[in-house]
């Protein structure tokens, strides 16, 4: 299975890369730990995010750095990063068993995020 194409609009998380890119090597989308379980984008995160305030924020995400990882020629104005995907989102539509992500692509978004929970993953449709 091939990773989805990841759209990440999250410019103050360390993976971030001009072209709203994401740089990791793999992203994992959650349920909100305080509501549980999901019913729209709002109620998910990305525990990839990783603040980017210092040079040390910068130092501490290198463990999930995407450095010469899966890159396809999906534009014409360059590559696209395509980080594996594990989701745990198990009443979305794109969930499938062994939490993989079978959407062809997902938007992470976050505006002015400084925490892991100021995300979302906006491709969450939530299964009928």
């Amino acid at each position: 299975m091939s990773n989805p194409l990841v759209k990440c609009t999250v410019d103050q998380c360390t993976h971030y890369m001009p072209g709203d890119q994401c740089m990791a090597a793999k992203i994992t989308v959650y349920n909100d730990e305080m509501k549980g379980t999901s019913s729209k984008a709002q109620d998910t995160l990305c525990k990839a995010f990783h603040h980017r305030k210092t040079m040390g924020d910068m130092v501490g995400a290198l463990h999930n750095a995407n450095i010469g990882g899966s890159v396809s020629a999906a534009f014409l104005e360059g590559t696209q990063i395509t980080p594996a995907v594990e989701c745990f989102v198990n009443n979305c539509k794109h969930w499938q068993n062994g939490n993989y992500c079978n959407a062809q692509n997902i938007h992470v978004t976050g505006s002015n995020a400084s925490k892991t929970a100021d995300t979302d993953c906006e491709t969450f449709e939530s299964e009928k």
